[in-house]
């Protein structure tokens, strides 16, 4: 049988092991792993993570270490902010899930606060069961049983987990994009991990499930961010400059007299004004909607789209012959009128949009985007001077 030592040294070995991993994840996660929005609640997430791994060890060394016998308000305290600590991490879950699937509640501080209520309330409640004996109860032998408000505290960051859950599967419902609906399924597995590790944490109590269930999905996080910089655009989620520059190479290679394949050069325009009149963060969200106005736009086309650089983003794609080049242009600022008015922002987002024509495989790619770039500044000169 395993002495209540050995079980401590076990515990703390696993919290330990917990913080370092964590450490090492935020020293890789950098600030271009995705929006300033996601990478902050990420980074919160990884703090909260902290305070907990360490205070779980230290309830583990006072508990089961035998050094010496802990005061009830010393070890109300180091549960309490236990239980705080995972609940914040539960909801920072949450705001790293809406910032990644671009919900307006991470874009307002009422509504983020009105998520937070259910963190708000552990306090209080923790209070309230340290001086009623229902949070965890210990028997003349030191025996451990949890009481009733334990177990509500300890729901909590189980709620945020589902919540977060709902919202990646209806995301993926209402998702077209391919890409997407495997981001939404990848968010759901996730999810998994602390979901099952709190569950067996309300049966199964004194194990460090928790720490591992949660740890388990933040390395499955950051393995997607990685995995998603290689080719993907953290910010908008979309095609990257590198698998923009190797679509274009194959589809020049792939074009013909028959078939020719377009290139569009899509600009923002008056992009700067945003950043300047409401602020990096509004520009973020800006160039998201951009984003999500042309993946509507290709599913129209059915063409390749990509992040450029900035706010330069490219189609790439052999159109059907009853679509005319000329009208991209208008198919996108449709998609893209429709986004701001679901967002209801403040002002209204425009684009210009050049493009070149290429029927042969021996075209030289170079001089097919600076045929598309020479035609987009001629459009927006064009729409200076009519201003």
């Amino acid at each position: 049988m395993v002495s209540a030592v050995d079980f401590c040294i076990a515990y703390v070995i696993v919290d330990v092991l917990c913080l370092i991993l964590t450490v090492i994840v935020a020293g890789i996660v950098s600030r271009d792993s995705g929006s300033e929005m996601q990478v902050r609640f990420f980074f919160l997430l990884l703090t909260a993570f902290v305070v907990f791994v360490i205070f779980d060890a230290i309830w583990a060394v006072l508990v089961f270490g035998q050094i010496f016998e802990a005061s009830p308000p010393l070890l109300g305290i180091v549960n309490g902010i236990n239980v705080t600590s995972v609940a914040l991490s539960g909801y920072f879950w949450l705001c790293f899930c809406l910032a990644h699937f671009e919900s307006q509640i991470t874009d307002r501080p009422a509504l983020r606060i009105l998520c937070g209520l259910p963190v708000l309330a552990v306090v209080p409640l923790h209070v309230v069961g340290h001086f009623t004996n229902q949070n965890v109860i210990f028997g003349p032998d030191w025996s451990i049983s949890y009481g009733i408000v334990h177990v509500m505290v300890t729901l909590v960051p189980l709620l945020y987990i589902m919540a977060a859950t709902v919202v990646a599967l209806n995301r993926y419902r209402h998702s077209t994009s391919r890409g997407e609906r495997r981001t939404c399924l990848v968010f759901v597995l996730f999810m998994l991990a602390p979901l099952v590790a709190g569950i067996t944490d309300i049966f199964v109590p004194d194990m460090p499930v928790a720490a591992a269930g949660a740890m388990v999905s933040i390395i499955f996080v950051i393995m997607h961010m990685q995995e998603s910089r290689i080719s993907n655009d953290a910010l908008t989620g979309l095609n990257n400059r590198r698998r923009a520059d190797a679509y274009l190479e194959d589809a020049i290679a792939r074009s013909s007299e028959e078939r020719p394949v377009f290139f569009f050069i899509v600009d923002m325009d008056r992009f700067k004004n945003i950043n300047d009149t409401y602020g990096h963060l509004e520009g973020d969200r800006a160039l998201q909607m951009m984003a999500n106005a042309l993946r509507k736009a290709c599913s129209l086309l059915n063409v390749f789209a990509a992040r450029w650089g900035g706010d330069e983003f490219v189609l790439i794609g052999a159109l059907a012959p009853t679509q005319d080049p000329e009208q991209v242009e208008g198919i996108i600022q449709e998609a893209l009128d429709a986004e701001t008015r679901s967002a209801r922002v403040a002002y209204r987002l425009a684009c210009s949009v050049g493009y070149a024509r290429c029927v042969s495989a021996a075209t030289n790619r170079d001089r097919l985007v600076a045929d598309a770039d020479e035609m987009l500044y001629e459009k927006k000169k064009q729409k200076k001077s009519s201003r």
